[in-house]
């Protein structure tokens, strides 16, 4: 089998699994714009994608025959809601990286991203990647607004790391309008009626100077997600996130907000 000269510099991926479950809308999207997707195993895929919706929707021997028959590729298991417990009282598949169907989108691009500069992703390591954040000076002025002043602090950290200024408000009490941000940061739970309304007034104050908000979530459900989006919020990003997720998130949503506010 050959590809054509496009398609040949497109990772190689065979998905598999529950690929029609709705909470993998966005990662199969993305999979078919930016990838070369396998319809059999008549070529070697560089990375195999395991799609579950809950523990035991795919079988395992499926996928130690797939791991067998492409020993040198990837493999990741793209993971619904109902499997956030699977951890802890299931029978996970032992050394294959899990992420959850909200941090799929982040993980891809930052692996295409690596791919394109001629460097590793890491679903080509042997070993763990180690995390790292590239820091840019004056990177502008995030606007944290959380419950907790630990969380607040630990995000505050991340973020002036990575160049950015920060200032911490209450989620409750978001405060005066704030002048000269270029993005903010609200940290919720699951999203309940208190903080549904707290996230809209965040959105709201913030809005008025055309500030994008971003939403960290507990393990968020597709419903969480979207109520989140018509509340006001920019973008979405589950919990437990990680460091470099969270960078790159807010890049692209400051730079998004940036080209539509210039348009």
């Amino acid at each position: 089998m050959t590809l054509s000269t496009q398609t040949a510099t497109k990772p190689a991926v065979r998905l598999i699994g529950d690929v029609s479950h709705a909470d993998f809308r966005d990662a199969v999207a993305l999979l078919r714009d930016d990838a070369h997707l396998l319809a059999t195993a008549d070529m070697p895929p560089e990375l195999v994608v395991v799609a579950q919706s809950r523990p035991g929707a795919v079988d395992a021997s499926i996928a130690s025959d797939v791991r067998r028959s492409s020993p040198l590729a990837g493999f990741v298991a793209l993971v619904g809601s109902w499997c956030e417990g699977e951890m802890r009282t299931g029978k996970p598949w032992p050394g294959v990286e899990r992420l959850y169907w909200y941090q799929f989108p982040s993980w891809w691009k930052r692996q295409l991203a690596l791919r394109a500069a001629g460097r590793c992703p890491d679903w080509a390591r042997r070993e763990e990647p180690r995390l790292r954040i590239a820091t840019r000076q004056n990177a502008g002025l995030i606007a944290i607004n959380a419950g907790y002043r630990d969380t607040a602090n630990a995000i505050a950290d991340v973020l002036q790391r990575a160049g950015y200024s920060t200032v911490c408000q209450s989620a409750g009490r978001p405060g005066a309008t704030l002048r000269g941000a270029v993005a903010g940061i609200w940290d919720g739970g699951h999203l309940n009626e208190r903080e549904a309304e707290q996230l809209s007034k965040v959105c709201r104050r913030l809005a008025i100077e055309g500030t994008p908000v971003a939403a960290l979530l507990d393990f968020p459900r597709r419903d969480s997600i979207d109520r989140a989006l018509r509340l006001g919020a920019a973008c979405v990003l589950g919990k437990p996130w990680a460091n470099h997720d969270l960078i790159e998130l807010l890049q692209v949503t400051i730079h998004t907000s940036r080209l539509m506010h210039a348009a």
